[in-house]
């Protein structure tokens, strides 16, 4: 279906000031969760909406793109498995829990398949949909970037803790990870801008974006922004094809910066905890359980999820949680460091294997979708993306972070903006290939 076919279903500006207010909101959203609790559901709300237009125009056209309908296969799968689970074994008995942990696990999907559509079917100005966020954005950074610098001279209650003998950096939010997933949104709207207007490097504030995952000191945020400098040192300044060297330099450095933390949370554990590490219990936990329940899982809720901490789930008394610090009910701060272990276990064989193919196949789209595109820009968002959620999946549940969905989001519209633009924007952004028009 080419975009526009059915622009009577929302068009031109009803289209664009939606997507507008969205990326806006997005950009936003862990600044409204610091002050309004019901905020954090702002990003389930998006994407119960796209689930909707998703299955409009599914019943409106009466046909589906087969890459679409095996990925609503593997949803179906990992639904179903992890509902059996909680049917057969009653683990969970909180309805709420089962809900809400059942819907985090399918956000980005139902994001990437509704705005996919929600982009084929109605024209929409673009350059209209970045104007205002971007505009935000870059003065939300120098915010930002302000306190973060100021952080660093002198002791403004804005960090976390000290690491390496430098105060880490976590703004207002408490939470350093949330200063990072913030900057990683501006950081895809800033090549969104881009793709869209040749000539705009905005190496400035990609800049400023660079230095505050730095100023972070989380490994997490070190490994991105060592994986973003080398992929926009590929694509943008040598505008390479291949990335297997410095993919390979990605790996070996992620290693080097990331072993200390493995160490402490996987090995030695913290504090009071020593010897109990909670990532390591985790994957101990999820292992056994996976063999114990074979080849079901333990249902939805139950266990390494949000909803498992918060409605606490029975499996952790049986594990012994409760009795460690961060891991007990009325100190759950680490009970969502985890997430491979939470698959296997919750979902049993059956179901993590659909989620790894409902996952990697939603990456591999968007990624293929990137570089048919023919935008240098949108690449390296997508690969970035990519890296992102990899990294970010080791040591806790992104892919039901709220990070996810708003840059699945982003990254979905942007080959459909290039590609609404012409193919013009392809041979500004370097490569000679023309836009392609069948996402």
């Amino acid at each position: 279906m080419r975009a526009g076919d059915r622009s009577a279903a929302g068009a031109g500006l009803g289209a664009s000031g939606a997507l507008c207010l969205i990326t806006t909101v997005f950009l936003f959203q862990t600044l409204l969760e610091n002050y309004f609790n019901k905020a954090s559901y702002i990003d389930e709300a998006v994407a119960a909406l796209f689930l909707g237009y998703f299955v409009l125009d599914l019943l409106m056209s009466a046909e589906i793109r087969m890459e679409d309908l095996l990925l609503c296969c593997y949803a179906a799968v990992v639904a179903a498995a992890g509902l059996y689970g909680n049917f057969r074994f009653g683990i969970q008995g909180a309805k709420a829990a089962i809900i809400i942990d059942l819907v985090s696990h399918f956000k980005f999907v139902f994001v990437f398949l509704g705005v996919s559509a929600f982009c084929r079917v109605n024209r929409v100005d673009y350059h209209s949909v970045i104007r205002l966020p971007v505009l935000l954005a870059k003065v939300y950074l120098t915010i930002l970037f302000g306190f973060g610098v100021l952080n660093l001279v002198a002791d403004i209650g804005m960090h976390a803790e000290i690491r390496y003998g430098l105060r880490v950096y976590s703004f207002i939010f408490g939470t350093p990870g949330i200063v990072a997933n913030t900057v990683l949104f501006i950081i895809s709207l800033l090549l969104m801008e881009c793709a869209l207007k040749p000539g705009k490097g905005n190496r400035i504030w990609l800049a400023m974006a660079e230095i505050l995952l730095i100023l972070v000191i989380k490994s997490r945020s070190l490994i991105l922004a060592m994986a973003f400098a080398a992929l926009y040192v590929s694509l943008i300044i040598e505008k390479k094809r291949s990335l297997l060297y410095r993919g390979a330099l990605i790996l070996a450095a992620a290693g080097v910066i990331g072993y200390p933390q493995f160490e402490k949370y996987f090995v030695n554990g913290v504090a009071v905890n020593a010897g109990h590490a909670p990532r390591l219990l985790f994957l101990e936990g999820g292992i056994q359980l996976f063999k114990e329940y074979f080849p079901f899982g333990t249902g939805f809720g139950t266990f390494g999820s949000s909803s498992a901490a918060k409605y606490y789930s029975q499996l952790y008394y049986n594990l012994g949680f409760d009795e460690l610090e961060g891991m007990s009910p009325s100190d759950p701060k680490c009970l969502n460091d985890t997430f491979w272990p939470m698959i296997l276990a919750q979902l049993g064989l059956f179901g993590a294997i659909a989620y790894v193919l409902l996952l990697f196949g939603t990456l591999l789209r968007i990624c293929r979708r990137a570089k048919e595109s023919g935008n240098l820009y949108i690449r390296l968002a997508a690969l970035f993306y990519a890296v992102n959620v990899l990294v970010s999946s080791i040591q806790s549940n992104y892919p039901g972070n709220n990070s996810m969905c708003m840059l699945t989001f982003i990254v979905t519209l942007m080959p459909f903006a290039v590609s609404a633009a012409g193919p013009e924007r392809a041979a500004a952004a370097g490569t000679g290939t023309e836009a392609h028009n069948g996402y």
